[in-house]
């Protein structure tokens, strides 16, 4: 980590005698890529939501595995699809910013209720102020715990981001933060209404599982794995659960999850590889696996190998009772 953060991109060679710097000038994002993993997103959650109807049609009486089970999966498909808007924040789904910021509202922000110029300005700064009590992006201040995980369920921690949000991005105003605030505002409201003109549509068509399922999905399981997965992709190991990190620096960590499929559903768009995105986050995530193979032939592979991990066994070193 320490030796990423110290090492300046235009002096990185590989063994061929290659600068990083002219083979970056060549990694353009693979917009057709993107899409087609966006797309893959709405298919599993069209899939789960025509299994919940066809199991309440043909077993009604396993309501109480099948809709728990199908909130799940719908929190964890909206969770793989959200996470798109942080490659939308960088300019990535589409040639031409206008275009890269009007889909990622129709297709990622309408669903979560998060404008794309709003994440963009939260997500800029954790760059900026990653590790420091400046960060916008904090949900790694606190620790995997039993308390967090009952509040993250129950929907405490969903009113705690949204009432904190605000000022979040007021935080290091250039005086755009009115606007930004604004329009996601009404990106939230158009949202809420279609997300409830989908509940009641699946209640007046009877199937009331499918509509629960979604409630719970959206209300409890997506941001719990969207709170979680932050901590595991930037909470240190020796970080103390008694220190408040809003007055004390954390300090930056990141770490890299490989190609299972748990790392490419849960951290899709490249937070499996987040090391190198914070490294380099201009890089889209369609072309951080030739980016890791470039650097594992310089001297930075040494520090790529030590970060690997997975999120199960970083969840099991970060869980505090």
């Amino acid at each position: 980590m320490q030796m990423f953060d110290n090492t300046r991109k235009d002096l990185i060679v590989n063994s061929r005698g290659e600068r990083y710097i002219d083979y970056r000038s060549t990694l353009s994002p693979r917009f057709g890529l993107v899409w087609l993993h966006i797309g893959l997103g709405y298919a599993a959650l069209a899939a789960i939501l025509v299994c919940l109807v066809y199991l309440q049609q043909q077993y009604m009486s396993w309501w109480w595995l099948s809709v728990p089970a199908g909130g799940f999966m719908v929190g964890y498909a909206v969770a793989y699809i959200h996470l798109f808007t942080h490659e939308a924040s960088h300019y990535n789904i589409a040639a031409g910013k206008e275009t890269n910021d009007l889909l990622a509202n129709l297709f990622l922000g309408s669903l979560v209720g998060m404008d794309i110029r709003f994440y963009r300005s939260m997500h800029l700064l954790h760059h900026q102020y990653l590790g420091t009590t400046r960060d916008t992006e904090k949900s790694y201040f606190e620790p995997v715990s039993t308390r967090f995980i009952i509040e993250s369920l129950t929907g405490i921690r969903v009113w705690k981001v949204m009432t904190h949000r605000n000022k979040n991005v007021q935080l290091n105003d250039d005086g755009s933060a009115a606007d930004v605030i604004a329009r996601n505002k009404r990106m939230f409201l158009a949202s809420a209404f279609l997300n409830v003109a989908f509940v009641v549509a699946f209640l007046l068509a009877g199937y009331w599982q499918a509509a629960l399922a979604w409630l719970i999905g959206m209300g409890s399981v997506f941001p719990f794995l969207a709170s979680v997965r932050q901590i595991l992709e930037h909470r240190q190991e020796a970080a103390d659960s008694a220190v408040d990190y809003n007055t004390v620096d954390h300090g930056a960590s990141h770490r890299m999850f490989g190609d299972g499929l748990l790392a490419i559903t849960l951290g899709p768009a490249g937070f499996n590889r987040h090391l190198l995105h914070h490294w380099d986050p201009q890089v889209s995530y369609t072309r951080l696996r030739e980016v890791e193979d470039f650097l594992s032939d310089t001297p930075l592979g040494r520090s790529i190998e030590k970060s690997r991990t997975t999120y199960l066994k970083t969840f099991a070193s970060l869980f505090r009772f």
